[in-house]
């Protein structure tokens, strides 16, 4: 990493942890970490924060089932189309439902056979 973008990471570290910290309650009443005078602007800022992380969660399990699904040998040809455009059209519900279906289904046949 270069230099600027150690300083980066740093900075934005920093005012992270800050907005955590004056999320639950770490700094009272009105101060710097207060955006423009306004009381418990971190709450949200933490909040965001918790959000951002499970948006990442949600998509990178999304993406997990999308690959899975297109790498998988079905036993007719359009199951695989039929999934993936679930997959695509209804987000995390299809990625949820494909999960449980195909994913766990699959897991268990195998165990079956051993």
């Amino acid at each position: 990493m270069n230099k600027l973008s150690k300083i980066t990471n740093i900075a934005l570290a920093s005012v992270m942890s800050a907005g955590i910290a004056n999320a639950f309650g770490y700094f009272k009443g009105y101060g710097m970490y207060d955006m423009m005078g306004r009381r418990s602007y971190g709450l949200f800022a933490g909040f965001g924060i918790v959000v951002l992380i499970a948006i990442l969660f949600l998509f990178v399990f999304w993406l997990w089932m999308l690959v899975d699904c297109l790498k998988r040998d079905f036993k007719k040809d359009y199951d695989k189309i039929v999934w993936v455009l679930v997959l695509i059209f209804l987000h995390i519900l299809g990625a949820i439902v494909y999960y449980f279906i195909v994913k766990t289904a699959g897991a268990k046949k195998i165990e079956k056979k051993k």
